[in-house]
């Protein structure tokens, strides 16, 4: 989406034989684009950029063609934390040697919805000194300038707010005519805003009540039945415990509409429907409520017994729980008298049955942890992924700043072919940006070669705690909480291959 409105803005100054470049310029800018999600009337991304332009020439001002930053459709304003560009336009300005000083864009709201937010990144931009320049939003200077500046993020915000409330008492009143509210449950259609049985799915969810109210059938064997016969969920994915229990629990197979303003239900609430909306939907229902309500008996009944084992299941009984990973389907396996297995298969939706006796595979876990820690080799180290995208690392940095420099590449060449830049430009041009581009290369080898250092330290200080785990969790004294905690510690997971029969083991970053 970007690089195309780009192009089209391109192709627009040369058809309006306009200049890219403003000889008067005295101030370098950027340019922030973003579309509301909402359906309020406003300018597209490439009338925002043409305005943008048309404002700089008015001001003395020249757009960095480089520092363009477009989200892409559908991006909210409410975090900045979730706008990728936003953050790599603000990641730009903290550099020492940025390539703008003032950042355009068409209103305040573009920038920030969020006045908290909005305030936090405008003083951080200020400390780089970096400004934001709404324009369409013109503001004296002083402090009644500041004052109007801070009036319209509030209004910004209450906008947003007030249109949360809005859409949330318009889907209510929906709700209570009956009429659906989202993406069409499993055995249902959507035509005309009215749900409509699939003809396929439909005899699924017949299948589903009539085998689990008789009694016939546990959630667990209807979902191995459904997988085994290669039928799929409305999103094409294996049937499981969970989407059985899904289908059993949603009243829309009866006729009836259910709507939760405040959000997703918990599966108590779920039980007793007390924060839901439920009315009679204007379409066919799949089931009767005889059959529905004999379903329910039964959850209700089960209900009690999965509360305990819940409660039994909360507490480490061994340290080794929550770490082994199934090899096919990524589920935990979780522990049954003496043995685990995994989980995917309990719930139906995983072919791998093998099950591991707790003592073999604790011996097989220590004797790896002992021979890891007499040699760093072969040894996997997951490392930690809470990264904050607001301080994107210097080699982070250089490596986008190189993808944008190889960008530049093809955009002077445009521009060449636009007849905006002359042959020589285009040639001077294209030997700085390969200089820069080179210089990058050199800084992210070091960078990358600097890392590999520190990787080598990070392994010592791993195969260091190796030895002194292992004796903890071999130690009779230390009990089963300390042992669990410590193990959580070392070993982010274990995946086991069933059909190899092994075990690999990865360790925390520490």
């Amino acid at each position: 989406m970007k690089k195309q409105i780009i192009n089209d803005f391109l192709d627009w100054l040369n058809h309006e034989h306009l200049n890219l470049i403003n000889e008067n310029a005295k101030i370098i800018v950027a340019v922030y684009i973003r579309v509301s999600t909402d359906k309020q009337e406003e300018l597209s991304p490439l009338s925002q950029l043409k305005e943008i332009y048309k404002y700089t020439i008015k001001h003395d001002m020249q757009i960095n063609i480089d520092s363009i930053f477009v989200e892409e459709e559908g991006i909210s304003g409410k975090n900045a934390i979730k706008r990728n560009e936003f953050q790599n336009m603000i990641a730009h300005a903290k550099l020492k040697e940025k390539q703008f000083s003032t950042i355009l864009v068409w209103k305040f709201s573009r920038f920030a919805r969020n006045q908290e937010e909005s305030i936090v990144y405008k003083n951080m931009l200020k400390k780089n000194n970096v400004d934001v320049v709404s324009i369409s939003e013109p503001l004296i200077d002083g402090p009644f300038g500041s004052l109007i500046e801070r009036i319209i993020e509030w209004m910004d915000e209450y906008y947003l707010i007030n249109l949360s409330g809005e859409v949330t008492r318009g889907m209510t009143e929906k709700a209570e005519r009956g009429e659906p509210q989202s993406s069409p449950a499993f055995g249902y259609d959507i035509k005309d805003n009215k749900l409509i049985p699939n003809e396929k799915e439909a005899p699924i969810v017949q299948f589903i009540y009539e085998k689990y109210a008789s009694g016939e059938l546990e959630m667990i064997n209807i979902a191995k039945y459904l997988n085994e016969h290669h039928f799929t969920t409305k999103r094409g994915k294996r049937w499981e415990n969970r989407t059985i229990w899904y289908v059993l629990t949603n009243p829309v197979y009866i006729g009836k509409i259910r709507w939760t303003p405040n959000g997703k239900l918990t599966r108590e609430e779920i039980y007793d429907n007390t924060k839901s909306i439920i009315t009679n939907g204007n379409h066919q229902a799949i089931i009767s409520e005889e059959l529905y309500n004999k379903a329910r008996e039964r959850l209700n009944h089960q209900r009690k017994f999965s509360v305990k084992r819940q409660r039994i299941s909360n507490n480490p009984h061994h340290w080794l729980k929550g770490l082994i990973r199934c090899g096919e389907c990524d589920r935990t396996f979780v522990r049954s008298n003496h043995k685990f297995r995994c989980n995917g298969y309990n719930k139906g939706a995983c072919s791998c049955s093998a099950t591991l006796s707790i003592d073999s595979i604790e011996k097989l876990v220590l004797k790896q942890i002992q021979n890891d820690s007499k040699s760093l080799l072969n040894i996997n180290i997951l490392k930690n992924e809470k990264t904050n995208t607001s301080n994107l690392s210097e080699l982070k940095i250089l490596e986008k700043q190189l993808e944008l420099s190889t960008e530049k590449l093809d955009r002077i060449k445009i521009a060449f072919q636009s007849g905006i830049d002359t042959m020589e430009e285009y040639k001077t041009n294209k030997k700085n940006i390969n200089e820069e581009i080179n210089l990058l290369k050199k800084e992210i080898y070091e960078k990358k070669h600097q890392n590999n250092e520190d990787n080598n330290i990070e392994n010592k200080i791993i195969w260091e705690n190796m030895a002194t785990v292992y004796d903890l969790l071999t130690n009779e004294k230390v009990d089963m909480k300390k042992k669990y905690d410590i193990a959580h510690f070392l070993i982010k997971k274990i995946i086991y291959d069933e059909k190899n029969n092994n075990l690999k083991l990865y360790y925390n970053e520490v």
